[in-house]
């Protein structure tokens, strides 16, 4: 006679093996705090540019495409004759134009922003001593009378600005030897970043023109780890993400984009200062979902108060026409329903990530979230069609409780209540009534329950037996 191992009890152990094992990593971890993060910083410095270059990669892909197939596919259809010269002439090309097209925006860009930039900082704080006089004239005229407001705003515009002239005197240049070496150290580390950017570029071409290849070797490796409907729905998995974000992030650098060139035609047009300036970072911080207007609005707005109360006012109303505009009419028309979520769940993914991971959680959480709920969502409707339950959440909307016999939902009775007797009622022989009966009702979904789990139970039992011959 030979025993079977029970498929339950091996579950269970491999189970807690892996809590064990992950447990005794987790307590090494926290007793080699420094060798977990001097390795830490080796593998990561040692991935960004690998990492990098497959998410710009990911960015370019749309690019490449199009180029690739309404471009150069045609005009290799009519100059060879064999499938793969096509190929390789239509991905050549439109690689070329991809990365050309990428280091034109970029250098491009560099060129002609971060002189603007600097002039708009250099003369920030060249001017910071006029700034701080108009302000002041400014809170002075509001109140003529000079109440405690207006003297409490000025010592604290005072103190601020005390602060920060003591600082440079005080901090910044008697320590210039130090801040030289941390040029120096900056200068380097601007060196190493100048050389992750290039393998970067360099990975993301590879990447590019293998990206069939690489896709291939992912579903062979899928297909040959798990069985075939695993896999499958993986390789379904993958290609949601790969709609949620790819839509998600494309659609929301493009709007970013539109949104700044409105904000510098405004400024440009009304003739307020630092226009390129605020509108870059108007720009940028609106890739942020919900939070990025207001974190962008709120520095804009202080740089221009600084300047002219009148300027600050102005573009604050801009910056709420803008963010409405925005969120009504080019958001819904560039973005569309990429998440299928509420503005609840986008809410709460952007918290969380923002929490977690500072800034970047802010800007993937939402399409994060979106994949584990529709990964959460997807497990949820297959168990509920394999148990011949209603999959659908409205189905479920003013349920009482799925009944044993024929699982179907039975209705909250709320006639009771509206008639003013049942278990709210004041009157308290049918309070009393209502509530027994509640717990009689109770009692005997329970016990049909019970009942239906031994049964379950049995079967399961005399479908698994405990022993077989060994022949």
């Amino acid at each position: 006679m030979k025993k079977r191992f029970n498929n339950k009890y091996v579950k269970l152990g491999i189970t807690l093996f892996v809590v064990v094992v992950l447990s005794l990593m987790f307590n090494y971890t926290l007793e080699h705090k420094k060798e977990y993060e001097a390795i830490k910083t080796l593998i990561k410095g040692t991935l960004a540019p690998i990492i990098a270059g497959f998410v710009l990669a990911y960015l370019q892909t749309p690019v490449l495409n199009f180029f690739e197939h309404y471009l150069f596919t045609p005009v290799g259809n009519k100059v060879f004759k064999e499938k793969k010269d096509v190929k390789k002439f239509s991905r050549g090309l439109g690689l070329l134009f991809t990365i050309a097209l990428f280091l034109f925006l970029v250098i491009g860009g560099l060129y002609l922003v971060i002189p603007q930039i600097y002039q708009s900082l250099l003369k920030i704080v060249t001017e910071a001593p006029n700034y701080y006089n108009h302000l002041s004239e400014w809170i002075m005229s509001l109140d003529k009378k000079h109440s405690e407001v207006s003297e409490y705003l000025l010592v604290a515009s005072e103190k601020l600005y005390s602060q920060a002239i003591d600082y440079l005197n005080d901090d910044v240049l008697p320590n210039m030897d130090k801040i030289v070496a941390g040029i120096t150290s900056g200068i380097m580390g601007g060196l190493k970043l100048v050389l992750n950017v290039v393998l970067a570029v360099i990975i993301s071409i590879y990447v590019l023109l293998e990206k069939e290849v690489l896709a291939a070797t992912g579903k062979k490796f899928l297909y040959s780890l798990f069985d075939t409907t695993n896999a499958n729905q993986i390789i379904r998995g993958v290609r949601y993400m790969d709609k949620v974000f790819g839509g998600f992030i494309s659609g929301k650098i493009v709007d970013s984009f539109i949104i700044g060139v409105i904000c510098y035609i405004f400024m440009t047009i009304v003739q307020l200062d630092y226009a390129v300036l605020i509108s870059i970072i108007v720009g940028v911080t609106n890739i942020i979902p919900y939070f990025g207007p207001i974190i962008g609005a709120v520095p804009s707005i202080l740089i221009l108060l600084m300047t002219d109360v009148k300027a600050g006012i102005i573009f604050a109303i801009f910056a709420v026409v803008l963010q409405q505009v925005d969120g009504n009419i080019i958001g819904p028309v560039i973005l569309g329903d990429k998440l299928n979520l509420s503005s609840m769940w986008i809410l709460f993914a952007i918290l969380v990530g923002g929490g977690f991971f500072g800034v970047p959680g802010m800007i993937l959480g939402a399409p994060c979230f979106a994949c584990i709920y529709a990964l959460v969502g997807t497990i949820c409707r297959a168990r509920l069609v394999k148990k011949q339950l209603p999959p659908d959440s409205g189905d479920y909307f003013g349920v009482d409780y799925i009944s044993p016999d024929d699982g179907k939902p039975v209705l909250i009775n709320h006639e009771p209540i509206r008639k003013g007797i049942g278990v709210f009622s004041f009157d308290k022989p049918e309070k009393e009534k209502a509530i027994k009966q509640r717990e009689e009702n109770e009692k005997k979904l329970k016990e049909k329950e019970a009942k239906l789990r031994e049964e379950k139970y049995k079967n399961k039992e005399e479908e698994t037996p405990e022993e077989s011959t060994d022949e």
